[in-house]
């Protein structure tokens, strides 16, 4: 009867420690698989840093072509305008390998300087993708939880809307442009009417342009310095596999 309850001791035992070793490996496993995924959030976040920095460069490129308008309104032509964006380009392409290309070639019909704002397009698929699996839910640092939640969602809806408000004021300007376009009988270049034409009207748009463009940069550099700290928690608590 002993040697029977003994075996059946040890069966018992055998079968805890399976059970023990499986729950181990299990939990191993899912521990590997959340820091894979926060790596590669990781990743997306620092694709989004250097998004965000060229991003800014270009958005104080806007603001500086903008304020020399202003501050030379009298007498500035726009080949004058052409030449500060030649050496202050914010308007581009994107070609072969998401590499950016600046326009630095112009006609006289071309008032793009005054209009352009740059569309607003960080990555944000990992993030989506960890959102709907739960996996971010199980991220145990609650401080870092939630700095990456509100980068995603509170900051970058910010910016975006910023963005939005930059395409109304543009809006403005080009409506300038139409209704001067339509006062004469004869086609006129978009460099005659701003050389000849430009008006106060046209100056309180851009000078509502230049007080955003300053409002704008002040939210993406403290978009930057966020994604920026979630990054070094991250690499703080998380190593690559």
């Amino acid at each position: 009867m002993r040697k029977l309850f003994i075996e059946g001791l040890v069966i018992f035992i055998s079968i805890l420690a399976s059970l023990s070793v499986d729950n181990m490996r299990e939990s191993s496993e899912e521990k590997e698989i959340l820091n894979e995924a926060v790596i590669t959030l990781g990743d997306e976040i620092n694709s989004n840093i250097n998004y965000t920095k060229e991003h800014i460069k270009q958005v104080k490129n806007m603001y500086y072509l903008t304020s020399q308008v202003i501050k030379n309104y009298n007498e500035i032509k726009l080949k004058d305008v052409f030449k500060i964006h030649s050496d202050n380009p914010y308007i581009h392409s994107i070609i072969e390998n998401g590499k950016i290309e600046y326009q630095k070639q112009y006609s006289d019909d071309d008032y793009r300087v005054f209009v352009w704002t740059n569309a607003w397009e960080p990555e944000n698929v990992f993030f989506q993708s960890m959102l709907y699996s739960g996996k971010l839910l199980e991220i145990k640092n609650k401080r870092l939880r939630k700095e990456v939640e509100s980068i995603y969602t509170k900051q970058e809806e910010r910016v975006s809307g910023m963005f939005k408000i930059s395409g109304n004021i543009s809006g403005d300007i080009l409506n300038w442009f139409d209704e001067k376009e339509n006062e004469f009988k004869k086609d006129m270049s978009a460099s005659k009417i701003f050389d000849f034409h430009k008006d106060q009207k046209l100056k309180n748009a851009l000078s509502k342009r230049e007080k955003q463009l300053s409002e704008r940069i002040t939210d993406l550099e403290n978009y930057l310095q966020a994604l920026q700290n979630v990054v070094m928690l991250i690499s703080t608590e998380y190593k690559k596999i």
